[in-house]
């Protein structure tokens, strides 16, 4: 009797070891191209795409370059030189045909989106980071202000009016986030109704505002410290919010701002996304801070069982100096931009889902 049940327990405890390691060894991704980016030094920051040309936009922050990626041809075709800081891009085609470019020496830049010749220049003060735009309205919003202008109690959340074709666009009025220290405000994303919420990578707070009214409804405070990037599934009204002390992901209530679930995540994140087809969360970490050792690269890829349970189901190595990301659903393309560091050379790494 002894022995049977000692054999029972031992099948039981392998049975349950398999299932874990089964559930964090599945191939949720898998590369499928490596696209180098010859001469380009230093840190590599957010992604843009143009849907209608295949091309991918990378912000070489220390490079002060917006590097221009053919993504058929797999190489770089053209670098937009005197860009300080850059952060992030967002290219709008069809009659828009612009390509919009922020940087944190406080600059939102207008590109044609053909010729990539400058055409606008907004000036605003310091800290434009992540670029949003809602196609419902036209606005694109971006925050900015903060610590790095100057700002101990607010930050802002700049609207830009776009306009198609040549016509020039506008800056309009801001919205103000308030808080407790020095901020930094990150990503942006949109519910339905109209509600934008933001994270604030500083301060440690993540916003609501009432878009039509320009106004903040609430704010409350993100589990962790470094709650730079998020993901929204907007038919369930769930927020992902990836943070780096400690690395986890944290799921929202995107309305009530109710805590669901938190689970571990990979060191130096600095994206994520959320896969509405599939229902899975990927989130990317390894960006380098310039310390003696690099922190390793990974992608975690998290399922959606229902609202209110999640599972990590794969942790895929990268490579070190690789935590910013780019989800393209309309290319099934998922893009990792990976620094040089050493002897590694800098390259945009292509991964596609596997069911």
């Amino acid at each position: 009797m002894t022995k049977l049940l000692l054999t029972v327990c031992c099948v039981a405890l392998f049975a349950g070891s398999a299932v874990r390691t089964s559930a964090q060894d599945k191939q949720a991704l898998k590369l499928v191209r490596t696209i180098p980016l010859p001469g380009v030094t230093g840190r590599l920051d957010h992604m843009g795409v143009d849907l209608e040309k295949k091309r991918l936009f990378v912000a070489a922050v220390s490079n002060n370059t917006l590097e221009v990626v053919d993504l058929i041809g797999g190489k770089p075709i053209k670098s937009l030189t005197g860009i300080k800081d850059a952060q992030d891009a967002l290219f709008l085609g069809g009659d828009f045909n612009k390509l919009y470019v922020s940087s944190l020496d406080g600059h939102v830049r207008v590109f044609q989106g053909e010729t990539l010749w400058p055409v606008e220049d907004f000036k605003i003060e310091p800290d434009p980071n992540r670029l949003f735009y809602d196609p419902a309205t036209d606005f694109i919003y971006f925050g900015y202000g903060g610590q790095n202008a100057g700002f101990d109690a607010y930050g802002r959340v700049g609207i830009l009016q776009t306009r198609r074709g040549a016509g020039y666009d506008r800056l309009l009025a801001d919205m103000i986030a308030p808080t407790p220290r020095p901020g930094h405000l990150a990503q942006l994303a949109m519910e339905d109704n109209g509600i934008l919420l933001a994270c604030d990578s500083r301060a440690d707070l993540i916003y609501q505002f009432d878009t039509r009214k320009r106004e903040l409804i609430k704010s409350w405070p993100a589990r962790g410290d470094g709650a730079a990037d998020m993901a929204l599934d907007r038919t369930r009204h769930r927020l992902f919010v990836g943070t780096r002390i400690p690395p986890q992901m944290t799921v929202y209530d995107s309305l009530s701002g109710k805590e669901i679930q938190s689970l571990p995540a990979p060191e130096t994140m600095d994206g994520v996304y959320y896969d509405s087809k599939l229902e899975r969360i990927y989130m990317t970490g390894g960006r380098w801070y310039g310390t003696p050792e690099a922190s390793p690269g990974w992608i975690y890829v998290y399922e959606q069982k229902d609202p209110n349970h999640y599972d990590v189901i794969s942790k895929i190595k990268t490579r070190p100096g690789s935590g910013t990301s780019l989800w393209v659903p309309e290319l099934n393309a998922f893009y990792v931009a990976s620094q040089a560091i050493g002897a590694q050379k800098a390259a945009i790494l292509v991964f596609e889902p596997v069911r």
